[in-house]
């Protein structure tokens, strides 16, 4: 029985975003209007790093705790609100996010499924996105035939994949976000995919 990818909640994926994503800076608000940011320690709104926070998640697993561990009351409907510290950044929806950088915009999102399973998923992207040629490889520059490159961040601690996708042409922003829209779209399917063919091998 292939099992389930594990389920993050948004903590978890909080978590793995301003850790992973270069210039993020996540704020949480509780109930009770406590108060902490969590970024670049450049950033005088800071007063935690993403690693230190990311090594609280990972000890605590849920709001409660980690306040406990913080100091402070976090209850679970605790506001987290992922902003910018040295970049421009938007929540576009669906959880991909624009990250508008000094020389091009890129777009972000986060998902349970593996970094193998991403690969495939971005290979066969719906056919109206054809003429796009992706390349799933990290870490790589972009040579001059690539419309988009995609870099690929698997935590496994967090139980979250961190998917990036960046023009290989400055000007070509608007190709670049169609493919990442359609990249979120894909992975939400092959999310539930997995999750109902789990449903479908547990014993009755």
């Amino acid at each position: 029985m292939t099992l389930p990818a594990p389920l993050a909640g948004p903590l978890q994926i909080a978590a793995a975003l301003v850790f992973h994503l270069p210039g993020a800076r996540l704020e949480l608000i509780s109930s009770s209007g406590d108060r902490c940011s969590i970024g670049p320690m450049t950033d005088p709104r800071c007063t935690l790093h993403p690693a230190e926070f990311r090594e609280l998640v990972l000890a605590a697993g849920n709001c409660e705790l980690l306040g406990t561990l913080m100091g402070f009351a976090l209850p679970e409907e605790t506001t987290m609100t992922l902003t910018s510290s040295s970049v421009d950044m938007s929540h576009l929806g669906a959880g991909l996010y624009r990250v508008v950088g000094c020389e091009f915009t890129s777009y972000a999102f986060t998902t349970p499924i593996s970094a193998d399973q991403v690969d495939e998923v971005l290979l066969t992207l719906p056919s109206a996105l054809a003429g796009e040629r992706v390349r799933p490889e990290p870490d790589v520059p972009c040579d001059h035939g690539a419309a988009v490159c995609v870099s690929i961040v698997r935590d496994d601690g967090l139980g979250v994949t961190l998917v990036v996708i960046s023009p290989g042409e400055i000007d070509d922003a608007t190709r670049c976000e169609a493919i990442a829209r359609a990249a979120v779209s894909a992975c939400l399917v092959a999310e539930m995919e997995q999750f109902s063919a789990c449903l479908d091998e547990a014993p009755s």
